[in-house]
């Protein structure tokens, strides 16, 4: 009874993975399984931890807690610090986030080309990516639909540079 959120591998009995409700950051997962089910129950668990935690793409709404959160990660890391963010309900209120996060003092900034509601199988909107790209002067990486070799001309042709 430790109060935490744990992955179960069933087969071995053996607990793979565990977090708790104070985790402060984002969790990074990395799922190791030749198991399809396996690795989108396994994501799922995961991805419903952090939206119930309020991390994650849940902190879109709190551009506050972004900004206090990377404030204090660049001033206390001796690292290069990124963000990523899905578009928002606008490319104005997206450019404008994306701006308020430059000013934290992070290296640079993944864009994820989908509303949060829209993925993963929402069109990728590049020219939101796009606007973001014209407003920063960090590096902003773009972020979906990429599956074949073609797909980075298309991410060039809409936002006027190679953002990989």
């Amino acid at each position: 009874m430790l109060g935490t959120v744990d992955l179960v591998e069933k087969d071995i009995e053996t607990v793979v993975f565990w977090t708790c409700d104070e985790e402060m950051s984002p969790v990074v997962f990395q799922i190791g399984t030749s198991d399809a089910v396996q690795a989108v129950q396994a994501a799922s668990l995961v991805y419903s931890f952090s939206i119930s935690g309020e991390n994650g793409a849940a902190l879109l709404s709190k551009p506050n807690l972004i900004h206090d959160i990377l404030t204090t990660l660049e001033r206390s890391l001796n690292i290069p610090v990124t963000c990523k963010i899905f578009l928002l309900k606008t490319h104005h209120d997206t450019v404008e986030l994306a701006g308020r996060i430059e000013k934290t003092g992070v290296a640079a900034i993944a864009v994820h080309g989908r509303k949060v509601a829209g993925r993963p199988r929402g069109p990728t909107q590049w020219d939101g990516v796009a606007e973001v790209v014209s407003a920063l002067s960090i590096l902003v990486i773009a972020n979906g639909d990429v599956f074949e070799y073609s797909n980075f001309q298309c991410i060039k042709d809409a936002t006027g540079r190679l953002l990989l």
